[in-house]
């Protein structure tokens, strides 16, 4: 009985493991046929194609730069399902792009990036498998193909970021600490009291940002706006213990009562490689720093 049983179960699995299958393999012919009528209809030619089924053309701007693992990447993009309707793009009369470190998270932008280069503008047709596959989002319906006009406008690897940050955030004659840590007191104390040492419990004031903005809903509007801010407030820790990123602390150390400063931090004594739920990994981060209590 226990044997017919199993063999009952078993051919079940077999069998919704075939209608799986089944359901992939049509998904598949129907975004084939319908990114090839799109193409003939739009009288797009010069399509090429990947393994997975994306079709792409591209302008290349006769730049050799590529992205690698961990760099950051800036987007300007336009996203489109195939009836023309207009799912989500950058603004790039504003300068609001899009930047992704390459190879931290998979997006639907992953496989077109393995496909460019710096200044590269091109067109890519979108299976549903590569875009948000059965799953409805927004007015994107499930089991959509996408278009994609994409321009990559930079390529830049940590040490050109924290370049680029130095002059957004506007270092002027810095400290460059043998962690890696950009430093730079934008107010000194004018009195003669110790530098914050080791075991002491301080609070501070900070800002922090991202060398590169994101879209975030203002809490007082609740509009949309373009923002690298990721953090802001006042907390207290003990130094030496721990409780802080490893170069935050550093920077802190480096202070005394009542002065202020500001940083930037290669990703090796922020976040690293993992980041956390606000920032990617291999990010490295702008904070200004006070100093208002020291005990």
């Amino acid at each position: 009985m226990f044997k017919y049983i199993f063999f009952i179960f078993s051919f079940f699995v077999v069998l919704s493991s075939c209608s799986v299958e089944n359901v992939a393999e049509q998904e598949q012919l129907n975004d084939e046929a319908e990114i090839q009528n799109y193409i003939t209809q739009a009288k797009l030619v010069n399509m090429l194609k990947t393994a997975d089924g994306m079709y792409y053309s591209i302008k290349p701007s006769g730049v050799t730069k590529v992205a690698v693992a961990n760099d950051l990447v800036t987007l300007s993009y336009k996203l489109y399902l195939l009836d023309g309707t207009l799912v989500d793009s950058t603004n790039a009369p504003a300068k609001q792009f899009k930047s992704i470190v390459y190879g931290v998270s998979q997006t639907i932008f992953t496989p077109i990036i393995q496909l460019m280069k710096e200044g590269d503008k091109g067109t890519f047709l979108l299976p549903s498998s590569l875009g948000f596959g059965s799953t409805s989002i927004g007015n994107v319906p499930a089991n959509a193909s996408l278009r994609a006009e994409v321009e990559v406008v930079s390529i830049r690897n940590e040490t050109e970021q924290i370049t680029d940050m130095k002059n957004l955030y506007g270092f002027k004659k810095p400290e460059m600490t043998s962690s890696g840590m950009v430093f730079e007191k934008t107010l000194e104390s004018t009195t003669e009291t110790a530098l914050v040492s080791t075991g002491k419990t301080v609070t501070v004031k900070y800002l922090g940002r991202l060398g590169y903005g994101t879209v975030k809903v203002d809490a007082t509007t609740n509009k949309l706006v373009f923002d690298s801010k990721f953090g802001e407030g006042q907390f207290a820790f003990i130094t030496g213990t721990s409780q802080v990123i490893k170069g935050f602390e550093e920077a802190v150390l480096k202070m005394k009562l009542n002065e202020k400063a500001k940083i930037i931090l290669p990703s090796s004594i922020a976040y690293g490689a993992n980041g956390n739920a606000t920032i990617p990994g291999y990010s490295p981060l702008y904070f200004e720093i006070e100093v208002v209590f020291v005990q």
